[in-house]
């Protein structure tokens, strides 16, 4: 039997890589490719537009069945408009994502904050199901958090509530792209990792398997570093832990969830970071709020954003939005 049930393309794009997917009305992914992501204006209104081409020719399927694309990404954005506002790990500002997509595919577009698109991701098909408060923190390039509170996806005043990694817990820290000071993300996030890893192995640090590379360390290496026993590596990871646990009390003593989901590539570390991040919530969280939020690991993994973000998509396309989102 011919399945003929709606779809849309969930589109999640990052500071390292961009998936696109194609997701049905009951959250089931169909298909769905990765690729690196292209920085810049100029060239990638142009690269996205290859990459879904690609994608629907792939599925080999009839275009109609596609009701539109919801976009999840990095950075500060205007939804009502579509529009990318900044993203410094893209390299974008005031890029209109949306109206070029919309005049070039066809399809209605709708723009959301990728914490946000994947917290709405586990909050419906993921580690937050069945829960009606949770929080969503992605560790990867960059550092944000999306908020379920009472049923509701917090959006704040311009959609841009979350910036979780711009909290800053040293004001004598490291400058951030954003202008701050000892932001979280500095810390924790993948950038911040390879940054940490390779200054500290300049200045006389020993990692048996990272120092004969140290110029081109990445996140991804110190992760794998840290599995094959690598002390400096472990070490570092469990920094991570704390910092993150140390934010992730303020959240908790703030919004009182029930559950908080941490996904993003830094994660593949969690052997070493989530141990660490727990100790830390617990010696210092007030008791009787943090014993009732579980801390969990993404449930739908990569999927998150792109499933959240069609799901969201689908919500506001049969006018169900006000149910989720105020």
């Amino acid at each position: 039997m011919e399945r003929t049930e709606d779809l849309a393309i969930g589109l999640d794009i990052g500071g390292t890589k961009i998936l696109a997917a194609l997701v049905s009305q009951n959250g089931e992914v169909l298909s769905k490719c990765q690729t690196d992501t292209k920085k810049g204006k100029e060239q990638f209104g142009d690269f996205l537009l290859t990459t879904l081409n690609a994608l629907i020719k792939e599925a080999s399927i009839e275009k109609t069945r596609i009701k539109g694309i919801g976009i999840a990404t990095a950075g500060v954005i205007d939804s009502k408009k579509k529009e990318i506002l900044f993203a410094s790990n893209l390299g974008l500002s005031n890029f209109p994502i949306g109206l070029f997509l919309e005049n070039k595919l066809g399809l209605p577009v709708q723009l959301y904050n990728d914490a946000n698109a994947a917290a709405v991701g586990e909050w419906m098909w993921g580690a937050g199901k069945g829960k009606q408060n949770l929080i969503y923190i992605t560790v990867s390039t960059g550092i944000g958090a999306g908020i379920i509170s009472n049923d509701k996806l917090l959006t704040g005043l311009s959609d841009s509530a979350g910036e979780f990694g711009h909290i800053s817990i040293n004001f004598d820290g490291p400058l951030c792209p954003c202008g701050n000071k000892g932001c979280i993300e500095n810390y924790t996030s993948g950038t911040a990792i390879a940054k940490i890893a390779h200054e500290r192995i300049k200045n006389g640090a020993v990692s048996h398997y990272l120092s004969a590379n140290a110029g081109v360390i990445t996140a991804v290496d110190v992760c794998n570093a840290a599995e094959m026993g690598d002390f400096f590596s472990i070490d570092l990871l469990e920094e991570v832990g704390e910092y993150l646990g140390l934010g992730i009390i303020n959240l908790i003593h703030l919004l009182n969830t029930e559950v908080v989901i941490l996904g993003g590539g830094v994660m593949n570390g969690a052997k070493f970071i989530l141990p660490a991040l727990q100790r830390t919530v617990q010696k210092h969280g007030i008791a009787s709020m943090v014993d009732k939020a579980k801390i969990d690991i993404s449930h739908l993994g990569n999927d998150a954003c792109v499933m959240g973000a069609t799901g969201l998509f689908f919500k506001e396309s049969t006018q169900n939005a006000a149910l989720l989102i105020k």
